[in-house]
């Protein structure tokens, strides 16, 4: 906390930002498909629920907007932040009137996807200005306060079931576009960091963010194929736990507390272990590890399809909980490479590109795993979707090497760049 190379008020304000991105798309991912399967949806309609994700792939076109424009007095990713929150959280609140059903599942999934359109654009600015402020001293820690404060924010979206069960839908959905206000208040009162140099010189030159650029760039060869692997691999296993657990058995309420307590047990231990692990082995080296343990998640579940009953939720939630801390760290370290591998120059574009491919391949799988999953039966389905995950982590493990060799020569012909600029300015 003490060291003076990190800004931690600004790392823990673009923590909080990024629990405005994932609130949202915990409610749609894991909370709605768990109550709307107690309502009787059946798995092969579950496609549904994956359309609100729709617009996240999408998000490299709206990018070459959000990067281009905003003001640079009130702040030029704030100009996007502000309004985007504030309507997405009205059309959160428009949900209060239309109650979950399977007769209601299109109203409801129209507006999500209309809202995830929004929250788009707000995610491209938190994402670009995180990628633009964060120092090379700042990241490890930078990325581990993010993704545990979004994870925190996706139990919020997961336990959203239980005050369902406690205060009705409509004051839950009240409640959560309230939430998206509050996580925004701190970037809202605190002044926007300037842009990086290159950035400023991109200007200058009367540049535009290159999408094309971007994906003729050799690294983006090997960076957004593994994205979509990362993206599938996670939602195809995760997606499914919800549905799984209801048919299982278990209330709202029950799920709505499990999920809180294996989630935050397991990112919390993920963010504490994953710096100390990084500085020490490296982000390669502390990847192997994690993937190592992610095929036990499979075996886990798979014993619990076959059982006829679960087991007490304290242990079950421990197991999960010590289970989930190898796909914790595994995150993590994955969006420290992914703030890593953008240029500063149009962080915003690079990063939305690479969230567009990461979001694809979760689209794909949270299309596809409720047709597996009623194909194979639960004990054949999560040993795939486990094994599939950890072997998509292996490709980040193979391609390491050469990424970041790419990478640090891409940076070093941006310097030379601005080098050359401030020389000639002189």
């Amino acid at each position: 906390m003490g060291n003076p190379s990190r800004d931690m008020p600004k790392l823990f304000m673009l923590g909080v930002l990024h629990m405005a991105q994932y609130f949202p798309a915990a409610f749609t991912g894991v909370a709605l498909p768990f109550i709307l399967r107690r309502e009787g949806l059946p798995l092969e309609m579950f496609w549904l629920l994956a359309l609100p994700a729709v617009p996240r792939w999408l998000k490299w076109a709206i990018a070459l907007v959000v990067d281009n424009y905003g003001n640079t007095r009130f702040g030029y990713r704030k100009s996007w932040i502000v309004p985007c929150t504030v309507i997405g959280a009205l059309l959160y609140a428009s949900l209060a009137w239309i109650p979950p059903s399977v007769a209601a599942v299109y109203a409801i999934v129209a507006i999500l996807t209309l809202k995830s359109f929004v929250m788009a654009a707000q995610d491209i600015a938190v994402d670009g200005y995180a990628a633009e402020s964060m120092t090379d001293a700042e990241r490890p820690v930078g990325t581990s306060i993010i993704v545990f404060l979004a994870t925190t924010a996706t139990v919020l979206g997961a336990g959203t079931v239980a005050l369902v069960e406690a205060v009705g839908w409509s004051s839950t959905m009240f409640g959560a576009s309230l939430l998206l206000i509050v996580a925004a208040t701190p970037a809202i009162l605190r002044r926007e960091s300037p842009p990086p140099a290159a950035t400023l010189r991109r200007r200058e030159r009367g540049e535009r963010p290159d999408l094309i650029g971007s994906l003729r760039r050799p690294e983006s060869v090997y960076i957004l194929p593994f994205l979509f692997l990362f993206g599938f691999g996670g939602v195809f296993f995760t997606s499914m736990v919800g549905p799984f657990l209801a048919d299982k058995g278990i209330t709202l309420t029950q799920f709505g507390l499990l999920a809180p307590i294996a989630a935050i047990a397991a990112s919390g231990a993920g963010a504490v272990a994953t710096p100390y692990l990084v500085d020490r082995l490296g982000l390669r080296r502390t990847a192997m590890i994690a993937i190592g343990l992610i095929p036990l998640e499979g075996v886990f579940f798979a014993a619990l399809a076959l059982m006829p009953s679960l087991p007490p939720l304290p242990i079950f939630a421990a197991i999960f909980a010590v289970l989930g801390f190898g796909t914790s760290v595994y995150t993590f370290v994955v969006n420290n490479s992914r703030f890593r591998w953008v240029s500063k120059a149009q962080a915003g574009t690079d990063y939305s590109l690479q969230s567009s491919v990461w979001n694809f391949g979760i689209w794909v799988a949270g299309s596809v795993a409720g047709f597996v999953a009623a194909a194979t039966g639960w004990a054949v389905f999560f040993p795939i979707a486990a094994c599939l995950a950890a072997a998509f982590g292996v490709v980040y493990v193979m391609s390491f090497d050469r990424i970041e060799a790419l990478v640090q020569r891409r940076e070093s012909a941006e310097l030379a760049d601005e080098a050359k600029a401030a020389r000639a300015a002189a």
